[in-house]
């Protein structure tokens, strides 16, 4: 199980790295956007916000897919019967959902609570991340 545990946080780990990633490009580009404007039109804002959500959605979706593929490939797991079927189970596992309906039946369905903590963690990340950009974009417009 230590074994399992390890593996897991790996996984994690790269999660952690890719959103890391993310978070800085962005907020960067978020920043050298906004030095080249004195002021953001609404309809700028929703575009960056927009985009920006966008985004943030493909990287949990990316997420998910590391998941599901560590999930599908893994020789020890043997009921998940398509990458569709470990993509979803991913998709409801990161967001927990857990509807239950795919499960998996071995001693690695401790992964599963390992990616819902994960999922938590990113989910939450992200949030605070378009909250800064909130703030961004209103300090910008706010106090010129």
């Amino acid at each position: 199980m230590f074994l399992i545990i390890c593996f897991g946080v790996l996984i994690i780990c790269v999660n952690v790295i890719l959103q890391s990633t993310v978070t800085v490009y962005s907020l960067k580009y978020l920043h050298k956007f906004n030095l080249r404007k004195q002021r953001l039109t609404f309809s700028e804002v929703l575009w960056q916000m927009a985009i920006s959500v966008s985004f943030l959605t493909l990287l949990h979706g990316a997420q998910c897919t590391i998941w599901a593929a560590t999930f599908y490939f893994n020789p020890n797991i043997d009921n998940l019967y398509s990458f569709q079927e470990a993509i979803y189970f991913s998709l409801i596992t990161f967001t927990t959902v857990g509807y239950g309906d795919v499960v998996i039946d071995s001693e690695w369905k401790i992964m599963a609570g390992l990616e819902a903590i994960n999922g938590i963690m990113m989910v939450g990340w992200s949030t605070a991340l378009m909250f800064s950009y909130l703030q961004i974009i209103l300090k910008k417009n706010i106090t010129q």
